[in-house]
């Protein structure tokens, strides 16, 4: 009697646990295998679509890659032709008038190294100061004394 009991307690827990039933049905192990099988399969199919839509993808920036690469190479040759001596030469004469210049009409200027621009007012007014005192005369021991100094004369709006 203690045998069918058991039997009875054990039959009565696989009722009542339905994860239980579902793993002692017969045809659990073939639908687990047949379930693998799909989810593998589907996971092949979208690997498949996202290699070939990758690829689309790759040929046109290739395609758009080839012919940038064309472009800057033709505009190159462009601006090498357009910078041409002979070329600017033969547009200075005959659009703007310019002639050629002899080597002792020829001017070089020279660009003093730009200072830094001062951060407060106080600076900044001293700074302007000294770009206006660089343009001034300067009175020399010499020339003090050989009263030989010339008058400066400013451009005012009355004309005096």
């Amino acid at each position: 009697m203690a045998r069918s009991v058991r039997k009875f307690n054990q039959t009565r827990e696989l009722q009542f646990s339905p994860l239980k039933r579902l793993r002692s049905h017969r045809y659990f192990p073939t639908a687990v295998v047949g379930l693998f099988l799909i989810s593998a399969g589907c996971i092949h199919i979208w690997q498949r679509v996202t290699v070939i839509e990758m690829a689309k993808e790759v040929s046109t920036l290739r395609a758009a890659n080839r012919l940038l690469v064309d472009d800057v190479k033709k505009i190159q040759s462009d601006i090498s032709s357009l910078s041409s001596a002979t070329r600017i030469e033969k547009f200075a004469v005959d659009s703007l008038g310019m002639t050629s210049v002899s080597a002792d009409r020829l001017y070089t200027l020279v660009r003093k190294s730009e200072q830094s621009i001062p951060t407060d007012e106080f600076d900044a007014m001293i700074s302007s100061i000294r770009r206006v005192a660089d343009y001034l005369p300067v009175m020399t021991e010499a020339n003090a004394n050989s009263r030989d100094v010339k008058k400066i004369k400013f451009k005012t709006l009355d004309g005096r």
